[in-house]
């Protein structure tokens, strides 16, 4: 993988406002989500209002059990809302659909199918109207942007973990969906491989114009900062809400060894620290 993608330079107040000034991606509106227990009614998030505009990426941090990945999951259709709704390109999300591509941090690879094969089949279900070619050209293409066509023929089994992670955003970006749903896809992997994961994620998004929205869950403010335009606080849980949605002012393409260094980013880190861990302190015990 390189290490140093050619990202034009973007000035970062312009292109946030350029992005905001963009056409809604996604919309969460009023969204509340219910479930059923042995001990009652448990409300896992409540009246979450958020929208999403085209091409950008945005991270949602909180603590474990904040709603994070139920949020998500309303967004993909998998989790139904008790109330609310989720809009995604102008239609009510009633259901996964090919518009919505998913990446889970266990990778979710058909252990019995070839690398090749797990990104063909994917393909294959989405776009009927293809050739055999017309496919094969796809599933090749999208191997080739994560440098693992020399790996093709291998089994899930005989790959790394930071592979397997580059296999699933391959196949996930092969069906080319307007929106890229990641929950917390890179936190099992370790702190090189994933830095080299976040590169390649910006370079395929780079690829397609910046026009494919990413919504992300994650639990790392490292990672959160480097690749988002605005990260969404979530309040602790049950009933968890929206507690502040934070903008990310810093230029693109962004270096990890400088930009840990810039004022910007010092500042927004130290506030997002604080909104995590505010009642959290030593004088607190």
């Amino acid at each position: 993988m390189t290490s140093n993608p050619t990202i034009a330079p973007i000035d970062s107040a312009s292109e946030f406002h350029k992005i905001q000034s963009r056409p809604a991606s996604i919309e969460v509106k009023d969204i509340t989500v219910s479930f059923k227990t042995p001990k009652g009614i448990f409300t896992a998030i409540k009246n979450i209002d958020l929208t999403i505009k085209k091409g950008e990426i945005v991270a949602l941090i909180g603590h474990s059990g904040c709603g994070k990945s139920t949020l998500m999951g309303t967004i993909s259709g998998m989790t139904a809302p008790t109330s609310g709704q989720v809009i995604a390109n102008g239609a009510v999300v009633k259901g996964p659909g090919p518009d919505r591509g998913i990446v889970f941090q266990n990778y979710s690879l058909l252990p019995w199918l070839t690398v090749y094969k797990n990104i063909y089949e994917a393909v294959d279900s989405v776009f009927k109207g293809k050739t055999a070619a017309e496919k094969r050209e796809i599933v090749e293409e999208n191997l080739k942007m994560v440098t693992l066509w020399p790996h093709k023929d291998k089994l899930p089994g005989q790959l790394s973990g930071g592979m397997k992670q580059r296999v699933a955003i391959a196949r996930a970006f092969a069906i080319n969906p307007s929106i890229l749903l990641l929950d917390e896809p890179f936190g099992a992997l370790d702190a090189l491989t994933k830095g080299s994961m976040h590169i390649e994620l910006l370079k395929l998004w780079n690829l397609d114009n910046r026009n494919k929205t990413i919504v992300m869950v994650t639990h790392d403010i490292e990672e959160a900062i480097f690749l988002s335009d605005r990260v969404v606080v979530m309040n602790n849980g049950p009933e968890a809400t929206i507690k502040e949605i934070v903008e990310i002012p810093l230029p693109r393409p962004r270096n990890k060894k400088e930009i840990v260094h810039d004022p910007i980013y010092m500042e927004t880190h130290d506030k997002l620290m604080s909104l995590l861990f505010d009642k959290f302190s030593i004088e607190d015990e």
